[in-house]
């Protein structure tokens, strides 16, 4: 943790854990969870949704999104998407609503008013590419010095039977043109940050060591840290 700066506050918990660091106009949320894979469940969208709400009445106008573990040293995953037994669950009733949950998510990502930005790291698959991909500034942790750790960014939702509901299929092919969207949709491709950078999924590759760093600087350019 950088001098100067609070430990990450829990705003949330649930099995999938929000944490919260925050100056006078940016925050920094963390997805945390007991298994490091995040699942977006309903509950965490329903609380997501929530304090992204609260952040843009409170005048926040730059946002980060990662795995809570980059807040203080070390990250893992970003998110392994929706949870496979609650999708399962879903039926003709309950499915739009539960996708409404996450696309009023990603429409917050992209609200005008504020830069967001999405640190991508390890697994990023299903509603979690979803979600990483809808960022306006995504950057794609690279590997450490022994290869491991490195990006699986991947869509493989049709392999379940499952059609999209958090907006990819909206999302992906404004950023990587239809080509593009369908290596991940049809293909089932799986991204590393090389290949992720070069389809123009991420803008840049971060090393693992110096994330909050980085991070901080886009969040405080001015370096104030407030």
């Amino acid at each position: 943790m950088r001098p100067g700066l609070p430990s990450p506050a829990t705003w949330y918990e649930g099995r999938t854990s929000l944490d919260l660091l925050r100056g006078e106009a940016w925050a920094w949320i963390g997805l945390r969870s007991g298994d490091g894979l995040h699942r977006l469940h309903s509950d965490l969208l329903v609380a997501l949704d929530r304090l992204l709400v609260e952040l843009r009445w409170a005048g926040i106008r730059r946002l980060a999104l990662s795995g809570a573990g980059w807040m203080t040293g070390q990250g893992h995953h970003f998110s392994a998407g929706a949870d496979l037994h609650e999708v399962g669950a879903l039926d003709a009733s309950s499915a739009e609503p539960f996708a409404r949950r996450g696309q009023r998510i990603m429409n917050h990502l992209l609200w005008p008013g504020w830069q967001s930005l999405t640190v991508i790291s390890g697994v990023a698959m299903g509603g979690g590419c979803d979600l990483a991909l809808h960022g306006q500034e995504r950057w794609a942790v690279a590997a450490n010095e022994l290869g491991k750790g490195g990006l699986r960014l991947a869509h493989p939702a049709a392999k379940h039977g499952i059609l999209t509901g958090f907006g990819g299929t909206v999302r992906l092919p404004e950023l990587l043109g239809r080509k593009g969207a369908d290596r991940l949709f049809r293909g089932f491709e799986t991204w590393d940050e090389q290949t992720a950078l070069q389809a123009g999924a991420a803008h840049r590759i971060v090393a693992p060591i110096g994330v909050a760093d980085h991070a901080f600087e886009w969040l405080d350019p001015t370096g104030s840290r407030r």
